[in-house]
């Protein structure tokens, strides 16, 4: 999957209306996903995204904080502050981005990224929005 591609995703799941923001919202959640894992784990991922993406969960302080959904979507909202986003909305965000990663991912990869995960945060990559025919 291009950058474009999986920002398009995010973009129409999380209903943003710019690119500009689309990006700031992507990578404050990848950035918060990539605290919550092991340093191997994403790499792992990463190696499934685009590059600047990629480089946006292995740049993460990896330090496996092991967030529950309300830590997890907190910590988004303070990685959007000096954002042209607001952190009311990160629930929002979280649920576009980890769309787009559970389509973007390997059955296998998303499975072991989610076991690395509280179990509060698998909801997250379960109901996905984006069909992925049109990916």
């Amino acid at each position: 999957m291009q950058e474009d591609e999986f920002y398009g995703l995010v973009q129409q799941a999380g209903h943003l209306e710019s690119t500009d923001r689309t990006q700031a919202a992507t990578e404050a959640v990848l950035e918060t996903l990539g605290e919550t894992m092991t340093g191997g784990e994403a790499g792992d991922v990463a190696e499934q995204l685009p590059t600047e993406l990629a480089s946006v969960i292995e740049d993460a302080d990896h330090d496996g904080a092991g967030y529950d959904r309300e830590e997890f979507v907190e910590r988004v909202g303070e990685h959007l502050r000096g954002a042209d986003l607001e952190s009311d909305d990160a629930e929002q965000y979280a649920d576009a981005v980890t769309d787009a990663l559970a389509v973007a991912l390997t059955g296998g990869e998303l499975e072991n990224l989610k076991s690395q995960l509280d179990s509060g945060l698998h909801p997250l990559f379960e109901g996905v929005t984006i069909d992925q025919e049109d990916v």
